[in-house]
Parts: structure tokens; C-alpha cells; sequence
């Protein structure tokens, strides 16, 4: 078994902090801490590297905010959920073993599972479950598409490496990736800022993304009565009506504070099923940093519904609206909730109404103080796993780098649930 430190070198690392989940990190432990030795962006590197800081490995388990032993903060979790009539397990970000886990500690206390991007992650969902629609994956888009549309106004900054492990890759198996054609149409000035490479394939669009519909609508007419200058849209016509293999990419969580967000979705979708009559076209919805994909695909093999699910004693059932569990938070009608938190830095956000236990990685934040917190180990870091890829066609092994300073998700559940 290797110390604390010894100096480890791991070859061929699947990332578990990004839902692209690239898998070619090389990483050195030495003492215990991770050095980053693949040439990535540096907000890739950090997201590792911040984890040698002290305060990383000190976060101390609390009860009512104030530092305890480990063993006095399950012995209170148990009184809080042995006292609940309404337990709500809210996940924040998890791979696919915690979720197992999740279903298993909901099934002991009939609770609610749900995850706190439901609401945006069941937009693309109902896409599918009303009509279908012509889905592709990250391989694809890499190897056989040569026209590539993406919507965005932060993507690059959410996937640093999109453009360079995708989009604008210097091989493909099926296309001259030379030529390929790249429209990033959206938010100009962060898209351009956040994208890691400079490519001549890559062109640019500034356009208000509330207006997709009036953009599709004109390539469709062949008529510009969108805000793209007409020697834009030309080009953008004509690399539509020529392409081969067209690929369409947006994400969802950007569209979300849109009101036209649902409309903005169906619309993608339609384009791309009108132009396989002609030609082959995809789309692919980007998602996952908070573990969505890895949620929605083991909930939907163990229980056959993707989210909102509550335990009734022999099986899972599932409600929209009834199991949503931001509203019943909000509401009132639940008075406990676990948060799981394994991956995200991300602040959770509770609600007093509610009695609070975070089982969160070192260092999570809160809005307000919980009931409980307990320090988790970080799958991918800590521990081993698996993920799910944002196209939902990858599941990745995650390997455990260093020796913990805390349980796993996994084991603080089980004890908490004795």
C-alpha cells in the first residue's frame, strides 16, 4: 500500500470536474499532492491543484456550525432523520456509484431523490419523450462532422477544452479536419476570450441567442431577417446546404433564464429532423459538470425514471411536480434534506424552513449554516467510480489519486442510515 509520501506518477486520468471527462491527464502525487503535468488550461490544472491547500484537507465536521467529531455528527444525523416525515435526498453533483447509493439510503427512509438541475435537465428530456429528436455524440461530432454550429455564450468557459478535443481537432477518422467549418454564434466577446485555441476554421458570430428561432426560421425561408449581417448568414447558408455531416451544440443551463428557452430547444431540434431529409445533421445538448448525466442514466437503468422519484415502501414512483424537490423545499412540505455534494464548487443553497445535512466535498459553501456537515472524499481524487459523459454513450472509470483525509459519500450515507 503507497504512503502519504511516496511520489506516484498516473498516466491516462479521466478528469471527473468537467462533463467532457477528458481522459489523457498525467498527474503527479508527491506527499500526498497533486501536480498537473499535461499541457491543459490552466482553470483545468487549478481545479486539482487547489485541493493541496490546507484548508482543503482541515474541513472539519460540524453540527449547528460549530466543529465536532465525526461520530457526534452521525449520531445527530440519525435523531434528524429518524424524526422526519418528509426526507428529501437533493443531489448536487455525484458520479454514478453515489447515486447508486443515494436510491439504496432513499429506499431505508421512503425519501424523495432529486437532483437540483431537474428542472433543466427534464427541458431537454421532454424533448425527446414528446417527439424525439436527432441526437449525436462527442466521438461523432470529432470524426464525422464538417460543419460544427454552436450555440454559446460561456460554453468554452464551462468546457475549456471543447474546441480543442472536439471541435477544432487536428485529425479525424472520417473527415479532412482541415476543412472543417466551426460557427460559434452567440456572445462574441467571452466567446473568443474563453476559447483556448486560435483557429482559422473557428468563425465567430455575435448574435443575441434569445433570437435562435428567428435564425433557424431565415435559413429555412433562405430569407436574413435575423441580426447576422447578410454576408454572414450567406456563408453560414451555404456551409448549412453543403455539409455533410452538420452538428448543432448548445446547453440548456444557458437558455434557462430565457422565457423563449423551451421554444429556443424544440426549434433545434425540428431544424436538425427537417434537414435529414436532404443531408445528415445532429444536435447534442451539452450538460453534466454537476454530475447530471451520471444521475439521470443510473436512475433511469435501476428505477426507469430519470429523476423526482420517491420510495413507497416496494418501489420507486415517479412525479414531476409532485417529487420536484426545489418546490417543495420552498414550500415547506419537506423537513429534511441531505444534500450530496462530491463534485461541485458550487454554493448549495438551503432553506431554513428545512433541517439541513450537507455531506459536501471539503470546502463546499452554503447560503446558510447547516445542521450538519460532513466532509466527503472527491470521486476521481479520493476515490474510484464511474461517470457518465455529457453525450450519455461514455461511461468513464474514475481512479482514486492520493489517500483521503475523508469517507466516502457512499459510507457517510450507510452510517448515517444505520
Amino acid at each position: 500500500m503507497s504512503k502519504i509520501s511516496d511520489s506516484l506518477n498516473h498516466k491516462n486520468i479521466v478528469c471527473p470536474f468537467c462533463s467532457l471527462h477528458c481522459d489523457d491527464l498525467e498527474i503527479d502525487v508527491h506527499d500526498n499532492k497533486l501536480y498537473v503535468k499535461s499541457n491543459v488550461p490552466k482553470s483545468c490544472a487549478n481545479k486539482y491543484e487547489k485541493l493541496n491547500l490546507p484548508k482543503f484537507k482541515d474541513m472539519v465536521t460540524t453540527v449547528k456550525g460549530k466543529p465536532c467529531e465525526p461520530k457526534k455528527a452521525y449520531q445527530y444525523s440519525r435523531q434528524l432523520i429518524k424524526k422526519s416525515k418528509e426526507t428529501v435526498l437533493l443531489n448536487s453533483s455525484s458520479d454514478v456509484n453515489v447515486t447508486r447509493e443515494v436510491l439504496s439510503a432513499a429506499s431505508k427512509v421512503n425519501a424523495i431523490v432529486d437532483h437540483v438541475n431537474s428542472s433543466i435537465f427534464l427541458k431537454n428530456i421532454g424533448i425527446y419523450q414528446r417527439r424525439g429528436y436527432m441526437a449525436t455524440s462527442l466521438t461523432e461530432i470529432k470524426n464525422k462532422s464538417d460543419v460544427i454550429i454552436v450555440f454559446s455564450n460561456n460554453l468554452f468557459e464551462t468546457y475549456p477544452r471543447l474546441m480543442e478535443k472536439f471541435l477544432a481537432t487536428k485529425n479525424s477518422f472520417s473527415v479532412n479536419s482541415k476543412k472543417k467549418e466551426i460557427y460559434v454564434i452567440g456572445n462574441k466577446t467571452s466567446n473568443s476570450r474563453d476559447c483556448n485555441i486560435r483557429d482559422k476554421r473557428i468563425t465567430y458570430v455575435d448574435f443575441n441567442n434569445r433570437n435562435i428561432t428567428k435564425l433557424l426560421s431565415s435559413f429555412i425561408s433562405k430569407k436574413n431577417e435575423s441580426s447576422i449581417s447578410n454576408k454572414i448568414f450567406n456563408k453560414l447558408l451555404t456551409s448549412i446546404e453543403t455539409s455533410k455531416y452538420l452538428s448543432v451544440l448548445w446547453a440548456t443551463s444557458e437558455f434557462d433564464s430565457y422565457k423563449e428557452c423551451d421554444e429556443i430547444i424544440y426549434n433545434i431540434s425540428a431544424y436538425v429532423v427537417s434537414l435529414n431529409k436532404t443531408s445528415r445533421a445532429a444536435c447534442l445538448s451539452l450538460s453534466g459538470n454537476d454530475g447530471d448525466v451520471s444521475f439521470t442514466q443510473t436512475l433511469g437503468w435501476m428505477t426507469g425514471f430519470p429523476s423526482r422519484i420517491k420510495f413507497t415502501g416496494n418501489f420507486f414512483e415517479y412525479d414531476k411536480d409532485a417529487n420536484n424537490a426545489i418546490q417543495l423545499i420552498n414550500s415547506g412540505n419537506s423537513d429534511l434534506v441531505i444534500h450530496l455534494n462530491s463534485l461541485s464548487e458550487k454554493k448549495l443553497v438551503l432553506n431554513k424552513k428545512n433541517k439541513n445535512i450537507v455531506i459536501g466535498r471539503p470546502c463546499t459553501k452554503f447560503n446558510i449554516e447547516p445542521d450538519v456537515f460532513i466532509s466527503c472524499g472527491i470521486p476521481g481524487i479520493d476515490f474510484k467510480g464511474h461517470i457518465f459523459r455529457t453525450d450519455n454513450v461514455v461511461s468513464l472509470p474514475l481512479t482514486s489519486l492520493r489517500m483521503s483525509h475523508s469517507r466516502s459519500t457512499q459510507e457517510i450515507l450507510r452510517e448515517i442510515l444505520k
